[in-house]
C-alpha cells in the first residue's frame, strides 16, 4: 500500500545525511548484497509474517547478509489495536517475526513500527467490530520512534574504523 516504502525512504535519506550516498531499494530489485557495507531491509507484515518477496530476499541473500551488519524493521498495525493491546500486540508480533523468519541471518536490530491502516482494508463487519472495541484508523506511523531507530543504526555505521565507500548502504 506504500506505507513501507515511504518509510524506508526516510530511513535512506535520514542515514544519507551522515553516512553519505545510501541507496533505497526494493527487495526485489537487489540480486546481490557483496557492494554493500550493511543492509537495512522492511517489509509490511500480513497474517504475522514479512511478504514473500521480502522473505525470499533473505533466503536467497542469507549467506551474504551474514557477512555484514544487516538490521530489519517490520510495518504493521499494533498502533490501530485497542489500547490496552497496542504495546503487548507490538512486542509479541516483534518477537514472533524473529522466530520465525529471521533465523538465517543474525540481525543487529529489528522494528517493529506501525503504518498506514485504512478502512477500506478490513471488511465491513470486521471494520464495525474493530471500531467498537477501541481500534482506529489512520497514519499511525511514529516518525520520532524510526528516527531514533535510524539514529542508532547511523551511529554505529558512523563510527570509527568503519569502512565507508560510495553506493554502500542499501
Amino acid at each position: 500500500m506504500g506505507s513501507t516504502r515511504e518509510i524506508a525512504e526516510h530511513v535512506a535519506s535520514r542515514m544519507a545525511v551522515a553516512l553519505g550516498e545510501v541507496e533505497c531499494r526494493s527487495v526485489e530489485e537487489v540480486e546481490s548484497v557483496s557492494g554493500y557495507q550493511a543492509v537495512v531491509a522492511g517489509s509490511a507484515i500480513h497474517n504475522q509474517a514479512w511478504l514473500p518477496q521480502a522473505l525470499l530476499f533473505f533466503t536467497r541473500l542469507a549467506p551474504d547478509l551474514a557477512t555484514r551488519p544487516v538490521w530489519a524493521f517490520s510495518v504493521g498495525m499494533s498502533a490501530a489495536l485497542p489500547k490496552p493491546f497496542r504495546e503487548r500486540g507490538r512486542a509479541l508480533q516483534q518477537k514472533h517475526l524473529e522466530l520465525a523468519q529471521f533465523q538465517e541471518v543474525a540481525l543487529r536490530g529489528h522494528k517493529v513500527f506501525s503504518g498506514v491502516y485504512r478502512a477500506g482494508q478490513m471488511p465491513a463487519p470486521l471494520r464495525v467490530l474493530f471500531r467498537l472495541t477501541g481500534g482506529h484508523f489512520g497514519d499511525l506511523r511514529d516518525w520520532a520512534a524510526l528516527d531514533a531507530w535510524t539514529d542508532e543504526i547511523t551511529a554505529q555505521l558512523a563510527k570509527p574504523g568503519v569502512k565507508r565507500s560510495p553506493e554502500n548502504l542499501v
